[in-house]
C-alpha cells in the first residue's frame, strides 16, 4: 500500500501543538529529537523533525495545509514542510537484511541473510509478526538463562509458553542436543495462532521439527501441555498480572525439581 509523508522541523515546545492536529487526520505521526538541536537537555528550543503519515497526496496535502494553519493560528511563522511519496519496500526483509548479529552467550540470532560464525549455537529467526526477534530484552535475557543452565541441568520435557517467534523453544532443542545434559521434547504454545506458526516454521527453518511440537493454547487450558508434563523447564514472557494467575497450574506441570524462567510485564 502506497504511503505519503509529509515532514517539518519544529521547537519542543510547539509539538503537543502540532501533534494534537496532525494525529487527529493521520494514519500515524512521529518526532526525533534532531542532534544538535539544540544545546540543553531541557532547552524548550530542542529542535524536533514531526513525519506524519497518510494514503496519498492529496490527504498529505491536506495535513500540510493543517500544520500552516496552526501556525497561523498561534501567530508564527510558517515552517518549511516537505512531502514525499514513501517507497514501498518490503519491510521485513530489509530489517533482516540490515540487523546484526545478536549475541547471548553460546547463541547467535541470525536471518537468512546473514553466515553466522563457528563455534555458536545459531538459531536463524527472520522478522515476522510474532513476538521474539532475541533482540527485546526479555527474550535475550531468557536466552543467557539458558545459556547459564545448560552445563548444570538436565532437560527432557520443556514448555515454550507465549512462544512468539518460537526463538526459545528452538534454542532448548538445539541446547539440549548436545554434550551429556539429555534431548530436549519442547512444545511451543501460544494463544495466538500467527505466532503457534511462526513457531513452526522457526522449528522447521532450523532444523529441529522432529523436536519441537506447536499448538495453540490459552494459558495452560490445551491438552498438549498437560500431556507433556511434568516439564523439566518451563519458560513463558507474557504480562505479570497472567503470570500470577497461572502460578498454580505453572506449579502443577513443572517437575518436582524443574525449573521455571519466567519474564512479563
Amino acid at each position: 500500500m502506497a504511503v505519503w509523508r509529509i515532514g517539518l522541523t519544529l521547537p519542543e515546545r510547539l509539538l503537543g501543538e502540532f501533534e494534537a492536529v496532525l494525529e487527529a487526520h493521520a494514519t500515524a505521526v512521529s518526532s526525533t529529537l534532531l542532534e544538535g538541536g539544540g544545546e540543553s537537555d531541557s532547552s524548550p528550543e530542542r529542535l524536533w523533525r514531526m513525519r506524519a503519515y497518510c494514503t496519498d497526496a492529496a490527504a498529505g496535502n491536506s495535513l500540510a495545509v493543517l500544520a500552516s494553519e496552526t501556525s497561523a493560528r498561534l501567530g508564527l511563522a510558517v515552517p518549511e514542510i516537505d512531502s514525499e511519496a514513501v517507497p514501498d519496500e518490503d519491510w521485513a526483509a530489509k530489517y533482516d537484511h540490515e540487523a546484526p548479529l545478536l549475541f547471548a552467550g553460546r547463541f547467535v540470532v541470525h536471518g537468512d541473510h546473514h553466515l553466522p560464525p563457528p563455534g555458536r549455537i545459531a538459531l536463524c529467526i527472520n522478522a515476522g509478526n510474532a513476538f521474539g526477534s532475541g533482540r527485546h530484552g526479555s527474550s535475550r535475557g531468557r536466552l543467557l538463562a539458558l545459556d547459564r543452565i545448560a552445563n548444570e541441568r538436565r532437560v527432557g520435557q520443556a514448555l515454550d509458553l507465549g512462544a512468539g517467534s518460537g526463538i526459545l523453544a528452538v534454542a532448548i532443542a538445539k541446547c539440549w542436543d548436545v554434550g551429556g545434559m539429555g534431548r530436549a521434547e519442547v512444545l511451543a504454545a501460544d494463544i495466538d495462532p500467527v505466532a503457534v506458526a511462526a513457531s513452526h516454521a522457526a522449528a522447521e527453518g532450523n532444523d529441529v521439527l522432529d523436536r519441537v511440537r506447536v499448538c495453540v493454547s490459552d494459558g495452560f487450558a490445551a491438552g498438549e501441555i498437560g500431556d507433556g508434563a511434568p516439564y523439566d523447564l518451563i519458560l513463558a514472557n507474557i504480562l505479570a498480572d497472567p503470570l500470577c494467575d497461572m502460578a498454580l497450574d505453572l506449579a502443577g506441570h513443572l517437575a518436582p525439581d524443574g525449573l521455571a524462567i519466567l519474564s512479563g510485564l
